[in-house]
């Protein structure tokens, strides 16, 4: 400070530049937006950096699991504090009934570029990849995969198995299997026919070893041998994990392999919103979903998309998710009733 400058005039210099100064540091400050999303490998390390660099924003994230992500798009409803987030379809279906998210603007350009099945409800919401869902298996205990999902039901899988719990939306590949199963119905028309397939997914039970909603410990056990098979992560986390080395790998059993849905939207009345267009925009773009393919081992939904060297995607059963969301806490129970009680 000046010795010429006396406290008096120093306080409304100061004052002065709060005024003209300081709202330029914080408009600086504000290029930001808060995400919700999965803990998947790849969104942190890969993803944002990149589209952080690009568009020159910093992207605040808190990976958990869609419904928790629900609850605090819930709580914040009045006030908003996230821009965008990035849930399962069944979970955005009921974010959209309660005017949580709001529906992608055109200034989401290359949404003319996606598949139509990956923009639900007239592009409320957009499919930004379609990870891979069938069973992963441990190479060593079965080195050439599993062929089709009856295998399951051999008795050499006796305790062999961890079962994913239906609370968690995997769980609805090894649910239509049974039923595809039940019914000989190809497994794209067996959602609706699920309630068929839960007393041939209860003979799965002596082949059983766990029904497990932590899906880290069920990882373990896979890799590590002590179980033969897993029904059913995505290949977001069995490609990755083979990647870096685990002695696991993807079936592609015959019947098919079903399309999960990894959704992202715009919270409604969210911060920043120009900046959430711009993410999303990104995400959607042909030269970055080359990226999502890569590091997230998901087929993209950008049909202008060209595919890295050495990465194809079988075809896969797309879902009505909708029709999931609303069957899903009766299914719940009588999973939890039929299958996983002991």
């Amino acid at each position: 400070m000046s010795p010429t400058l006396s406290r008096r005039s120093f306080l409304a210099a100061s004052g002065a530049a709060a005024i003209t100064g300081f709202p330029n540091v914080l408009r600086a400050q504000t290029r930001e937006i808060f995400i919700g999303g999965p803990a998947s490998p790849g969104l942190t390390d890969v993803l944002f950096p990149l589209i952080e660099k690009k568009h020159n924003f910093k992207i605040l994230f808190e990976g958990t699991n869609s419904l928790i992500n629900l609850e605090k798009i819930r709580n914040n409803k009045d006030r908003p504090t996230m821009t965008v987030t990035m849930m399962d379809d069944p979970v955005l279906v009921l974010a959209q009934r309660e005017k949580l998210i709001e529906k992608l603007p055109t200034d989401v350009t290359n949404l003319a570029q996606l598949s139509a099945e990956a923009k639900p409800n007239e592009a409320m919401w957009a499919n930004w990849c379609q990870p891979m869902c069938s069973a992963s298996h441990n190479t060593k205990s079965v080195p050439h995969g599993i062929a089709s999902y009856a295998d399951f039901w051999d008795k050499k899988y006796r305790d062999g198995l961890i079962l994913i719990s239906m609370r968690i939306t995997q769980a609805v590949a090894p649910l239509l299997a049974a039923t595809q199963i039940a019914t000989g119905k190809p497994l794209a028309e067996c959602l609706k026919l699920a309630d068929e397939g839960f007393a041939k997914l209860k003979e799965l039970r002596p082949n059983i070893l766990q029904v497990s909603t932590n899906a880290p410990q069920a990882q373990q056990l896979l890799e590590t041998g002590e179980c033969l098979a897993y029904l059913a992560p995505d290949s977001r986390t069995t490609l990755f994990r083979k990647a870096a080395g685990a002695s696991i790998d993807q079936s592609y059993p015959k019947e098919g392999l079903i399309a999960m849905p990894a959704g992202v939207a715009l919270v409604a009345n969210g911060p920043n919103k120009d900046l959430g267009i711009t993410f999303i925009n990104e995400l959607l773009s042909a030269e970055t979903q080359a990226t999502v393919a890569k590091a997230f081992y998901s087929k993209p939904t950008n049909t202008a998309t060209k595919l890295p060297d050495g990465i194809s995607f079988p075809e896969m059963v797309v879902l009505d998710w909708e029709y999931f969301a609303d069957n899903r806490n009766r299914w719940i129970e009588r999973f939890e009733r039929e299958v996983a009680a002991r």
